[in-house]
């Protein structure tokens, strides 16, 4: 027994050295086959070691985030003080500011920016120091200097300037003007002059943002300068803007009082006549079976006129003056023969010139005259005439029209055209004549042809059809985005969540085994040379199964 028993401690002991190395090999082969295994990577393994201190970074950040949103949308919200600064006025604002400790923003283009609830008191304070932009001198100007040795010349320049500067003040008033500059060309007066020289002026916008100001407006701008200085037409004021385009055109060009040039007067016009002609002919030949087209010959020139007549055959009699003078002389004529005896009274008898004895006494009167004068002034019939023919008059229109005629279809499925008949286009004709006011003097021309007419509408598509598509593609471009977006919420769902999900599921067996990290330690040294050699045991049979099998014979034989 002594044997046996020194026979079986020595196996133990000799087997016990590496039986009391097996369970730490073996915790790190396991080990090292559990996490290849799992696949996890260096990455992975990081995450799980470090896991509380990422949280910790995370909910930081969390927090920063949401103490930062707070700050921010519990800050006042800035509005803008002035814009378009030139840099002197802003440094001069922005000096004030900081005196008076009131809080701004600075942005480009001369922005500046307060306190929404102080935008209105900052201006206040700002106008009574005298800071507000400027974008020229008004009045005030006046309001500054003693006319008191002032010359002629400086006054008449200080108006110039106060002028100008009002001017630029009303046109600034314009939302879609930024600044305004205003500069005037005042004619000397001059009494010699043979006739007047007219003024001119010149107008300088800034403009807000990249936008065109409407000419409507551009229109209203010159005739607010021309109305505000003498002996100013609003053709002779020239509006440019900040990018040297000219904004204000040929006053040619411009036939009507809401500003359209005069090609869209023109095209207005035609398209205005082309739609009254086909509305009225599609009633007769049907719908999409008229194609009109009408060009208008436009009066491009601004004709005044001063014309007086005379009418001869409408007389009125304005003044009349009448002289009627009658004379009648009782004297006789001399008679006798000439002479003292003759002329010795009761001596010689009158005697006429026949011979004949007259009696003075019984003589009649020998002279009688009479005179009448009439002086009468006519009031000839007069008209004076003044006539303005502004340009935008048609001189003359001229009016394409095809019309459809009648289709037939024979027996063999052939389409047959019928145009209409030279009655029936002559009755369009008149009806034409009549909606466009057919003027044989001006030359007017109308033609009308019977031809085919085909659809075309399928081919280039209507405007409803466009708008459509593009409606259609907006949608489609919108559904697009939408599924990318359901999509990566869907990835985010199906795979990053069952990826957080198994990471912290390995992190749970990790524990397990940091708690448990020698599972022999609870074992006795008997029960633990027993394991031993039990595992040595299943070494050998796995390694060498012949010579497991040869011992294993041996011990039944034995017994």
């Amino acid at each position: 027994m002594a044997d046996t028993a020194v026979a079986t401690q020595q196996p133990a002991g000799a087997v016990a050295p590496s039986a009391a190395a097996t369970p730490t090999a073996q915790g790190e082969i396991t080990g090292e086959f559990s996490a290849a295994s799992r696949g996890l990577t260096l990455f992975q393994l990081l995450l799980i070691r470090y896991r509380k201190l990422l949280m910790f970074v995370a909910a930081s950040l969390m927090f920063l985030g949401f103490v930062g949103l707070m700050l921010w949308s519990g800050a006042p919200p800035y509005r803008t003080l002035y814009s378009g600064l030139s840099e002197k006025d802003a440094a001069a604002i922005v000096e004030q500011l900081q005196k008076e400790k009131i809080p701004y923003k600075l942005e480009g283009a001369g922005t500046v920016l307060v306190p929404a609830d102080r935008v209105y008191t900052v201006r206040l304070k700002l106008a009574s120091k005298n800071l507000q932009p400027k974008s020229g001198t008004g009045y005030e100007l006046f309001d500054k200097q003693s006319s008191f040795g002032v010359s002629d010349f400086t006054q008449k320049v200080n108006l110039q300037r106060a002028l100008q500067g009002e001017l630029a003040r009303t046109i600034e008033v314009i939302p879609q003007v930024a600044s305004a500059r205003v500069l005037l060309v005042m004619p000397k007066e001059s009494a010699f002059a043979e006739r007047d020289r007219k003024a001119r002026a010149s107008v300088m916008l800034q403009l807000t943002g990249s936008g065109k100001l409407p000419h409507q407006s551009v229109v209203a701008i010159q005739n607010l300068v021309a109305s505000s200085v003498p002996n100013l037409d609003p053709k002779d004021v020239t509006v440019v803007d900040a990018s040297g385009n000219l904004l204000s055109g040929d006053e040619k060009d411009q036939p009507s009082s809401q500003g359209q040039t005069m090609q869209e007067f023109q095209a207005a016009l035609e398209a205005r006549m082309e739609h009254r002609i086909t509305s009225m002919l599609e009633q007769v030949v049907g719908a999409g079976q008229a194609v009109v087209r009408v060009t208008a010959d436009i009066d491009r020139e601004f004709v005044e006129q001063n014309r007086t007549s005379y009418n001869p055959d409408e007389q009125v009699i304005r003044s009349q003056h009448t002289v009627s003078e009658k004379r009648d002389s009782k004297e006789g004529a001399a008679i006798g023969v000439p002479g003292i005896a003759s002329n010795t009274p009761g001596n010689n008898p009158a005697v006429s010139p026949d011979g004949t004895v007259i009696n003075p006494a019984t003589a009649g009167p020998r002279e009688r005259a009479s005179r009448d004068e009439s002086t009468i002034n006519y009031e000839i019939s007069q008209v004076n005439e003044h006539r303005i023919i502004p340009f935008g008059a048609v001189k003359r229109y001229s009016v394409a029209v095809v019309v459809g005629g009648k289709s037939t279809t024979d027996k063999e499925g052939n389409v047959q055209f019928t145009p209409l008949s030279a009655k029936e286009l002559a009755r369009l004709r008149e009806l034409v004549n009549a909606a466009i006011g057919y003027n044989e003097d001006r030359g007017d021309l109308v033609t009308i042809q019977s031809m085919p007419i085909h659809d075309i509408s399928s081919a280039h598509g209507t405007a409803a059809e466009m708008a459509a598509a593009k409606r259609h593609a907006f949608y489609m471009e919108m559904a697009r985005y939408t599924l990318a977006a359901i999509a990566m919420l869907l990835m985010a769902w199906f795979l990053l969540r069952p990826l957080a999900q198994r990471i912290s599921q390995l992190h749970a067996p990790a524990e397990e085994e940091e708690e448990d990290e020698d599972p022999f330690a609870s074992l006795s040294e008997e029960a633990y040379a027993r394991l031993a050699m039990v595992e040595k045991a299943r070494i050998a049979v796995k390694h060498d199964p012949d010579r497991a099998a040869k011992v294993l014979a041996e011990w039944a034989g034995s017994t």
